[in-house]
Order: C-alpha cells, then sequence, then structure tokens
C-alpha cells in the first residue's frame, strides 16, 4: 500500500478511534510532521501524551485519546495564508470562534493560528482540531 499523507492519516486514524471511544491509538508511520502536529494539539488539550517508539522501520506513535476531539482533518491543499487572512480560514474550518484550533506551518516552525496571529506571521495551513 502506498501511502501520500501521512498526517491526513494520522489524523484519520486519530478521529476514527475517537468515534469508537478507544483511550489510545498506534500511528504509523511516524514523521516530524505528524509529531510537531501532534504536539500542538496535545497543547491545547486535545490528545492526552504521545510517545514515539522505533520498530526498526519509520517509527510509530502511540496516542492517548481523551475523549476531546469533535472534529480533526487536515486542509487540502496547504493553502498559503497571509497573518491578516487567518481570521477567513477560521471561519470556513471552525465551527465558532476561539473554538478549535487550525494548524499551521510557519517560519518558526508548526503552531496554532492563535500563535500565528500573536507573532503576527503567517505561513502555510496544515489541519484543525476542534
Amino acid at each position: 500500500m502506498v501511502m501520500l499523507d501521512t498526517l491526513a492519516n494520522a489524523l484519520s486514524t486519530i478521529r476514527n478511534a475517537e468515534v469508537l471511544g478507544k483511550s489510545e491509538v498506534y500511528i504509523r508511520p511516524a514523521s516530524k510532521l505528524v509529531m510537531n502536529v501532534l504536539k500542538v494539539i496535545l497543547d491545547y488539550g486535545y490528545i492526552g501524551q504521545f510517545r514515539f517508539i522505533d520498530d526498526g522501520r519509520a517509527g510509530v506513535v502511540h496516542v492517548q485519546l481523551l475523549g476531546r476531539i469533535n472534529e480533526i482533518g487536515v486542509i487540502k491543499p496547504r493553502f498559503p495564508v497571509k497573518y491578516r487572512d487567518i481570521e477567513k480560514w477560521e471561519k470556513k474550518y471552525l465551527p465558532a470562534q476561539d473554538f478549535g484550533i487550525i494548524i499551521i506551518s510557519t517560519d518558526h516552525g508548526v503552531m496554532s493560528h492563535y500563535q500565528a496571529k500573536e507573532k503576527r506571521i503567517g505561513g502555510r495551513l496544515l489541519a484543525y482540531a476542534y
């Protein structure tokens, strides 16, 4: 099986496990991008701890689920976004103001849209969670 988007695969694995009411999930293959996105999601309390497990291949990420995710997914295509336009994308992908996060890849690393607005920087849209 050829995997084209590891981030989309990881987030759909998390969403499916949440729907089934599972308390943990294993994501494979692991990548730096997946780990960075999980860190942002962890910072906002949507998931519990996660850890990388080296299996001799691409690696596996073990994620604790807290049952707090209503919806999670990638944003395709990965639109470039300017600092001033972040609010427009919030309205498109999040159900209400100050509810959920949009994850953005910037020159300063992967961060939430709140951090990007605070630092007044843009980047590329990666994912959303609420």
